[in-house]
């Protein structure tokens, strides 16, 4: 069965056991496998590839694991891969100017190579060779480690927490500094502390062999288990207080002198030989009372180090935490009552993986930022001159990744969340220069934190079950013309049944893809869309929208050229807010869109101006007594009436006062906001009627750009690099639409003049913000 570009014939879930967060296997999928890496440990073997395929843009690095043990299976999975991974005549082809390569290095023309890591690399690396008939490139295992941790702490979202049985899975944000010095604990089969000062900089300087395989090994020989996931399940119902000695068996009470209370473990299973005690206990008391011992005694030794070297930050990683609430509590635990609350356990969603990841980008090809050469606009075709490179020529190239989870497998029991696939963007994804993000002053770009609020978490779930419903209602009604034959139907009610489950999961376990906002709910439901082969299901109502606005644009023009200099200003920024109301997103004007009941004059009734949110005045003034804006960075939203008649005029503003404008759109669509390829043809073809237009556009003073984003909101932190690289020296920044500019960056500061602008049309939104339905956010910030 094909399902969105994907052949799902013989799929299964691939796990060390049922139920574990793993990949979905395609067996039968012919996608390109571009490269390997495995990381080896004494007990667990973790592969992590790149595929590619038609159903993503850039490539898909997917992440496994496997018992060591049973290292054949392994071997035999990523035989699998790269049998079924040979590209196809004619499969793919040469790319445009962006060059050509593979993600971590082109797969070398004599046969793939697989990276390893890890002390099994050196042991089964003849295995490997011989099974396998390829390279093996081993890599030294700290090195990897160290480059697997600094790759996804830049490039994940969410990807690093803190952890607590009161505070479940605080998210952190590692890169508002500089992410050095760190300690890297490492918790393997035995534990590694890392101490890291820079990139490619690091040295063990201490460890214990008290780790994964202590714990594996004690419980083994005291209950009989086998399963390391068996016996982290036990450790659920076991009462350790059963088997150690507290301090409370030995006080009767706190000893509050030494800051110690009655149930702190005064001797791990110093209980079970005091005849006195009387203890009786089960093996899921020894295997909690076991877990803590190892737990702490690493967290100990952790903070030792960390004292010792002058270092705050101390990540754990390794397979042995697994997401495991009660090993990351008491890790958290034991670095908050040495340090005295000073410090904080950091750990990683991808914790298990750092290893193989690190070996997958360490070659001597990897890809590196792209130069800041000066970057060419679209031509007023909206065209791009393709560039074909031989064969043989192939040049490194810069990217960033995605955490997808569109089919994200089921979660383990024990472990707090779900691993997404990490799917490439074509081009590096870096932070607006004027973006403010300091330790001091933290950007976040979403307005609230769902996971933090129930209330406003079930409203945003339940709207996006209605909105998804709708979408089929839509459908029926002919009001979607890209959705009307009958192969896209059916792609549009597996997109329902697809979305919805995922939306079913997060209601039960609202952390389970990272922290919940608004932006991540509809982020999601983009991928989902684009997963079944839904590339752009309004791309027929943003066509016939924005025919209709290029036709009204001439005559708008010229009525408010003909307005004194102070009301040109006024008109257009209300112009801008009316535009936006013509949005498909909102489910209150979803009905008056599809029945084609709202127009410029009709929308710009409905805004209300109150003064908290509207401060129109202060632009006013800055624009009439101001220097004159250099550049303008303005970021648009939505089709049609939204960016014709709101976005344009307003750009034509600014270049006639001397500044040169950029307009940034999507990348991919995402509902019916306008895409970059689709912004450069309605400005060429607006520069067909207007000669302001036509002049700025022909000398580059206009510039369409791509941002990098596929979604109605908006991460600053995340444009694509020709983006920021066209931002250098703007002046101003705008932000247009409810999904960029209220649902996220509404708290957004800036080292320059920045302008806010869009209409309030959710009622949750407009609670939390103090606002009535259909208020305008017209905010201006001088820098």
């Amino acid at each position: 069965m094909m399902f969105g570009g994907i052949d799902s014939t013989g799929a299964i879930i691939d796990g060390i056991k049922p139920g574990e967060a793993h990949d979905i296997l395609l067996p039968n999928q012919r996608q390109r496998v571009q490269k390997v890496a495995v990381d080896i440990g004494g007990s667990l073997a973790k592969v992590v590839y790149l595929t590619s395929g038609r159903h993503n843009q850039g490539g898909r690095l997917h992440f496994t694991a496997f018992e060591t043990d049973n290292v054949e299976t392994c071997v035999r999975f990523i035989r699998s891969l790269l049998d079924g991974g040979a590209a196809q005549a004619g499969d793919e082809e040469e790319d445009e100017e962006e060059g050509s390569s593979s993600c971590g290095g082109s797969v070398p023309d004599s046969g793939p190579v697989i990276m390893a890591t890890g002390g099994g690399a050196h042991r089964f690396r003849a295995l490997l060779g011989r099974e396998l008939g390829v390279e093996i490139r081993v890599e030294d295992e700290m090195e990897s480690l160290t480059a697997g941790l600094n790759f996804l702490i830049r490039e994940v979202a969410d990807e690093v927490f803190t952890y607590s049985e009161d505070k479940p899975m605080q998210f952190v944000d590692p890169t508002t500094d500089d992410i050095f010095p760190y300690l890297l604990v490492n918790i393997g089969s035995g534990v590694s502390i890392i101490k890291v000062t820079g990139e490619g900089r690091f040295e063990r300087i201490s460890g214990t062999s008290l780790g994964g395989g202590t714990l594996w090994g004690l419980l083994h020989l005291l209950t009989g288990v086998r399963s390391f996931d068996a016996m982290l399940g036990m450790t659920k119902s076991g009462d350790n207080s059963k088997v150690d000695m507290m301090v409370g068996d030995i006080y009767g009470s706190d000893y509050g002198k030494i800051g110690l209370k009655a149930t702190n473990i005064a001797s791990s299973m110093g209980g079970v030989y005091r005849k006195a005690l009387d203890k009786q206990h089960d093996d899921a008391d020894i295997a909690r009372s076991l877990l803590y011992m190892v737990s702490n005694n690493i967290g100990q030794i952790a903070y030792l180090n960390a004292q010792l070297h002058g270092i705050k930050r101390i990540y754990f990683g390794g397979y042995f935490i697994r997401g495991h609430p009660l090993t990351m509590h008491t890790l958290s635990y034991a670095i908050n009552f040495w340090s005295r609350g000073e410090m904080s356990a950091l750990f990683l969603r991808h914790e298990g993986f750092l290893g193989a990841t690190g070996a997958f980008f360490k070659t001597e090809d990897v890809p590196t930022p792209a130069p800041a050469s000066p970057s060419q606009p679209s031509t007023p075709t909206g065209q791009r001159t393709p560039r074909r490179r031989p064969p043989t020529e192939r040049r490194a190239k810069a990217y960033s990744f995605t955490e997808n989870f569109s089919i994200a497998g089921a979660i383990a029991d024990e472990a707090v969340g779900a691993l997404g696939m990490l799917d490439r963007e074509p081009s590096k994804l870096m932070a607006l220069p004027q973006l403010v993000n300091t330790g001091a002053q933290p950007y976040q770009p979403d307005t609230v934190d769902l996971s933090q609020e129930p209330q406003q978490q079930s409203y945003w779930i339940a709207a996006m079950e209605r909105n998804t419903h709708g979408l089929l209602d839509l459908a029926a009604s002919g009001a979607l013309p890209s959705c009307a034959d009958e192969a896209s139907r059916r792609r549009l009610e597996r997109f329902v049944a697809l979305y919805l489950d995922h939306l079913r999961r997060l209601r039960e376990r609202p952390l389970a893809y990272g922290a919940m906002s608004v932006r991540a709910l509809l982020g999601l439901r983009e991928q989902c869309l684009h997963e079944v082969g839904l590339e752009d299901i309004f791309a027929g109502v943003k066509q016939r929208e924005t025919d209709v606005a290029l036709a009204a644009l001439p005559a708008l023009l010229a009525q408010t050229d003909a307005l004194p200099a102070d009301e040109q200003v006024r008109q257009l920024l209300h112009n801008v807010l009316a535009g936006n109301m013509f949005d498909w997103g909102s489910t209150a004007l979803r009905e008056e869109l599809a029945a084609g009941q709202l127009d410029l004059a009709r929308a710009r009734s409905r805004i209300h101006w109150r003064s908290q949110f509207d401060n129109t005045d202060a632009f006013v003034r800055r624009m009439a007594g101001g220097p004159a804006y250099r550049r303008a960075v303005v970021f648009v939203d939505n089709s049609g009436a939204d960016v014709c008649l709101g976005v344009l005029p307003f750009a034509r503003l600014l270049l006639a006062r001397g500044a040169a404008v950029v307009l940034a759109a999507n990348s991919r669509p995402a509902l019916n906001d306008v895409t970059e390829r689709e912004l450069a043809d309605i400005v060429a073809r607006a520069a067909q009627d207007d000669d302001a237009l036509a002049a700025a556009w022909r000398e580059g003073t206009l510039v369409v750009c791509a941002t990098g984003s596929s979604g109605p909101c908006l991460d600053l932190r995340k444009l694509d690099e020709r983006l920021v690289r066209l931002a250098r020296g703007a002046d101003l920044v705008a932000i247009v639409g409810m999904g960029r500019a209220i649902h996220s960056n509404y708290r957004a500061r800036f080292a320059c003049d920045a302008i806010k602008l869009a209409v309030f049309k959710n009622q949750m939104a407009a609670d939390a913000a103090g606002a009535d339905m259909y208020d305008a956010l017209c905010w201006y910030d001088a820098a």
